[in-house]
């Protein structure tokens, strides 16, 4: 059985249950009330009946009459045919003897009265006044109330019952699109909402039902591309890996032969070293990665004359065998972040930028204030790259040219870096590129007055 089936059932059958209990109870009090005064009324109608004769009597008397049953009879006859057009039968009665009426007989043959008894007034005490007064009418009233309710009752039931369908229908409708979105959500269809405009509990309900859901969906995305990622960068490795392993063991099956000279030899042996250094640095950057990931950021002030001292110290000889000059210009004393990670953000866009140009095609290392913010830059005139080309830079593995790349021990590694160190510095990184003309990259930090981001 459902829920709101349970309620409709639940909520029909206290109501009539009260509503009978109460009428049954109102129809009782009302019956009683009309007993009540029907009683007060017989009883005032017979003492006023008994004084009446009382009077009678007196005056009868004050004239010497005597009083013979004759004349008791005929007193009571007077009043008797008067009350009895009325529905009211008397009976008198002299020391238990029946006088009248005369006969014997009962005054009344109808199934619901009022009978009160009592004796005159002194000095005739031993005569007693029966008063019988005919309800039949009140029964009958009754009755038809009686009858009224039970209709009432069977009309009301099946509109009460249509009523509360209607109703507990409306007030469950909240419940019925909770359950069709959460069985949706279920099936896979993490963007599906209730549309609930309420202020109510459901309201509430509701609201904080697509909260979660769009926590949810957002966690299933995040958790999707995420798996894609890993999928790409998977399939990405084991190529990078097949290429160079097959060869070390082409040239390490070579070496073992006995018919080669030591030029080749060492031609072998040079391969072998320059794949395995290329091997080794996608380690190295893979691992750069997996820290990044996992371990917590801590920022201080970072002096970027020192910054960029180290920098060039680390990539001059690369430089120089290159022969591409580096130029740096700094307009700022100093930014916030991890003087490490912000080294290997450069080091990794001057060998790209390295990577890209000719000899003799200078880089620049710029530092400067922009709109409150500052801006770590590193400019080459070298090869550029195409918009689609910038879109997937910072990607995992992605190589603009891979078979320059591959001359450089390139891995495809170093931008997906660059996007990471911003990324845990909580930073804004650009791309600027226009084909045989250059490519501009910038990270925006905060200035060293700035106050320290929380973390």
């Amino acid at each position: 059985m459902r829920f709101w089936h349970k309620i409709l059932l639940s909520v029909l059958i206290l109501f009539i249950a009260a509503l009978d209990v109460s009428v049954i109870m109102v129809m009782k009090k009302s019956w009683q009330l009309n007993m009540d005064s029907e009683t007060k009324r017989a009883s005032s109608e017979q003492l006023l009946i008994a004084n009446n004769i009382y009077e009678n009597l007196e005056s009868v008397q004050a004239r010497g009459y005597t009083l013979t049953p004759a004349l008791l009879l005929s007193v009571a006859e007077s009043y008797g045919e008067h009350y009895r057009r009325q529905g009211i039968g008397l009976e008198l009665r002299e020391n238990g003897r029946l006088i009248y009426p005369s006969g014997g007989k009962a005054v009344m043959h109808v199934e619901h009265t009022i009978q009160l008894s009592m004796p005159l007034p002194a000095p005739y005490g031993y005569l007693e006044l029966a008063y019988k007064r005919d309800i039949s009418g009140l029964y009958v009233q009754q009755h038809e109330l009686n009858r009224f309710f039970v209709m009432i009752n069977w009309m009301v039931g099946p509109v009460l019952a249509l009523l509360l369908y209607l109703l507990i229908r409306q007030l469950t409708k909240p419940l019925r699109l909770l359950s069709e979105t959460t069985k949706t959500i279920a099936e896979g269809d993490y963007s599906n909402r209730v549309e609930l405009h309420s202020t109510d509990e459901f309201g509430e309900l509701a609201f904080n039902f697509n909260r979660m859901a769009s926590v949810v969906e957002q966690r299933m995305t995040d958790l999707s591309d995420m798996a894609e990622e890993k999928q790409r960068m998977v399939e990405n490795l084991a190529h990078e890996l097949r290429t160079p392993l097959t060869s070390m063991q082409g040239f390490a099956e070579f070496l073992t032969s006995a018919n080669i000279g030591p030029e080749d030899q060492i031609k072998a042996a040079n391969y072998i070293w320059s794949e395995t250094v290329r091997l080794k640095n996608l380690a190295f950057k893979l691992l750069d990665l997996s820290v990044l990931r996992h371990q917590p950021l801590v920022q201080a002030e970072v002096n970027v004359s020192a910054l960029f001292e180290a920098v060039v110290q680390t990539e001059q000889q690369i430089l120089t065998e290159n022969g591409i000059p580096l130029e740096t210009d700094s307009s700022i004393p100093a930014v916030w972040g991890d003087e490490d990670l912000l080294a290997t953000f450069l080091v990794n866009l001057i060998e790209n930028a390295i990577h890209a140009s000719q000899p003799g095609c200078p880089i620049s290392l710029l530092a400067y204030p922009l709109n409150g913010e500052a801006v770590l830059e590193v400019r080459d005139s070298g090869s550029g790259m195409t918009a689609e080309q910038g879109k997937r830079a910072f990607e995992p593995f992605y190589r603009a040219d891979p078979a320059r790349s591959r001359t450089y021990g390139n891995a495809g590694l170093g931008l997906s870096l660059c996007r990471q160190i911003a990324e845990a510095h909580q930073a804004r990184i650009e791309l600027h590129s226009v084909p045989g003309a250059g490519t501009s990259i910038r990270i925006f930090l905060q200035l060293h007055n700035n106050c320290p981001p929380t973390l």
